[in-house]
């Protein structure tokens, strides 16, 4: 294709300073799509990553002990908390600093991968790619919730790791074999995703013919083995925590798992194609037996293996780094969330360089000028339907109101939608919409989790403390992981609130049975000893919660988190004096 002709084909015609413009464009989509998000609220999960998790709230020695030593909600991840340590020290509780922090990092994600790709294909191919992802819809889910600012990390790390290692085969230097492992050990500590990473070092090699070279054997062994080692590290901090996500375990044993296999890969394809219906709660059917469609799917699986071979082996690079990078989430390792848009934001760049590729290739062929046109006018309509698709979705996720409001109505027979969307309306106030999702999500599954979420409810929100005691009741019948010191500690503070002090003692015993040293357990036991003129022992309690947690300022703020009554906290406080908490 003649490029003078071609607006994609601009970066090949640069020189010196000019060769700074294609970032200057990345920057400009990737900021105008997403800046409304730097508005948006926290949501899902960044309650917990943020506000009840003490490990991010500082950078003293005890903090830096518990990012380095323990796993937070089943996942051993220090470079991420990391980060947030560093988002909050800037910006609290406020959520536009974590937003700036996390579209900085993506948009860096944006220029590294057009950087990398100019070297690995070639600038026009790089600009397409990456005005692609730059512009995909899918990847709202990463970008504008703070608690996936893992996946950017680990994908800018992984970035770094790879230019390192390309640079590592072009000069032959032991020092950016290191380097590269480094980047490669960071981007894991980030998130585990990237542990596939040696895999696409061997493609890499597959693809320039060197994989049988002296000595590149061992080199990539090496990589491997960090990768294996990361394998069993992950792995021990996600199943022995207790903390794992519910259905976390073969469900319908292994071979039902793998069966499904290719209608994962199949959704996963046409969401790059076609990226809709964008969920934060993708519903997927899972066929348990032999089914006519997963048939179908290893058929249609098997033909694109089968096209893929056929192709040269800059095709086969990409395609593979499609299927390497979402191999961490075919549920060959059982894990609660069979399939989530997310999941596509480092693999769907495999599917864009070959899209790129193909466009180029058919252009190149063209010798009319009107063809050339209505093709580029062609990937030009996809560009913007990609834009408009996202700009139309993101405020979905401008608060948790917005985002469950929107996800269940494509997951309506899901209890945990509807369990999301009854604790969003009753954070926004709407305290009698909100029981009732919350009645509807134990409707339809009546697991121990949505009924102390009920209770819960009807603690804080209702006082309606004779049906909160039920929910607790019927949750503790059914057992479970979700039966913890959490749960405990839940269910000695209602019955504090209703005054049965001998009741509430054993919940704080069987609370502590389980876990001696949860902050939740702990204030709630200051509470406790306080309502019944225990000073000294509610200061003790107290300290320990807040010694353990590594609280020094806003002590009253951090009660709060486990006792919603503003009141009681003053007057707790005011009791106990401020100096005999000021050294926790």
């Amino acid at each position: 294709m003649n490029q003078r002709y071609s607006f994609f084909g601009f970066p090949e015609r640069l020189a010196s300073w000019q060769k700074l413009l294609p970032y200057a464009l990345l920057l400009i989509v990737t900021l105008a799509l997403y800046g409304p998000a730097l508005y948006f609220d926290f949501v899902w999960d960044d309650f917990y990553y943020l506000a009840k998790n003490y490990q991010i709230q500082g950078f003293s020695p005890q903090h830096l002990r518990m990012i380095w030593t323990t796993s937070y909600l089943g996942h051993f991840a220090p470079i991420h908390h990391l980060f947030l340590s560093l988002l909050y020290f800037f910006s609290g509780t406020d959520p536009f600093g974590y937003h700036l922090g996390q579209l900085l990092v993506h948009a860096a994600c944006v220029c590294l991968l057009y950087f990398l790709l100019q070297k690995l294909e070639s600038p026009r191919i790089a600009l397409l790619a990456s005005l692609l992802f730059a512009a995909y819809p899918a990847n709202i889910e990463t970008v504008a919730w703070i608690s996936e600012t893992k996946s950017t990390v680990a994908f800018f790390f992984f970035l770094l790791s790879f230019w390192t290692f390309v640079l590592l085969r072009e000069r032959g230097k032991w020092w950016l074999g290191v380097l590269c492992a480094i980047f490669f050990i960071l981007s894991m500590l980030a998130k585990i995703n990237t542990i596939v990473a040696p895999a696409i070092f061997l493609l890499w090699d597959y693809k320039q013919g060197d994989l049988l070279k002296k000595g590149r054997i061992w080199s990539l062994a090496a990589f491997f083995l960090l990768s294996a080692m990361f394998v069993v590290i992950h792995l021990a901090s996600f199943y022995r925590t207790g903390q794992v996500l519910e259905g976390s375990a073969y469900y319908g044993g292994l071979l039902v798992h793998l069966m499904n296999v290719p209608l994962f890969i199949l959704f996963y394809i046409q969401m790059v194609v076609f990226p809709h219906p964008l969920s934060a709660w993708q519903m997927f059917p899972v066929f348990q037996g032999l089914h006519w469609a997963v048939g179908v799917s290893w058929f249609s699986l098997l033909g694109l293996l089968g096209i893929l071979s056929r192709g040269n082996r800059a095709v086969q690079f990409w395609g593979l780094w499609f299927l390497v990078f979402l191999a961490p989430v075919l549920q060959l390792f059982p894990f609660g969330i069979w399939v989530a848009d997310r999941y596509l934001y480092i693999p769907a760049v495999g599917g864009f360089v070959l899209a790129s590729k193909g466009f180029f290739w058919v252009a190149d062929r063209w010798t009319k000028l009107g063809q050339r046109v209505a093709w580029e006018a062609a990937m030009g309509a996809i560009l913007l339907a990609f834009a408009w698709h996202t700009h139309h979705h993101l405020p979905v996720w401008h608060n948790d109101l917005t985002l469950w409001g929107a996800t269940v109505q494509r997951c309506t027979t899901s209890a945990y939608c509807h369990g999301n969307l009854g604790s969003a309306l009753l954070r926004y106030g709407q305290t009698e919409w909100g029981v009732k999702e919350l009645i509807r999500g134990i409707e339809l599954r009546s697991a121990p989790r949505y009924l102390i979420r009920l209770g819960d409810a009807y603690t804080t929100f209702l006082r309606d403390y004779r049906q909160a005691l039920i929910a607790y009741t019927m949750a503790r019948e059914q057992g479970g992981s979700e039966i913890n010191a959490d749960f405990y500690a839940s269910l000695a503070r209602l019955h504090i609130l209703m005054g049965n002090m001998e009741e509430a003692r054993r919940a704080l015993q069987s609370g502590q049975e389980k876990q001696a040293d949860n902050p939740n357990l702990l204030v709630v036991t200051a509470f406790f000893h306080w309502k019944q003129g225990e000073l000294e022992n509610a200061r003790q309690a107290l300290r320990r919660a807040l010694r353990i947690t590594g609280t020094h300022s806003n002590i009253a703020v951090f009660i709060h988190l486990y006792w919603a009554d503003a009141a009681d906290v003053r007057r707790l406080l005011a009791d106990l004096g401020s100096s005999p908490l000021g050294d926790p």
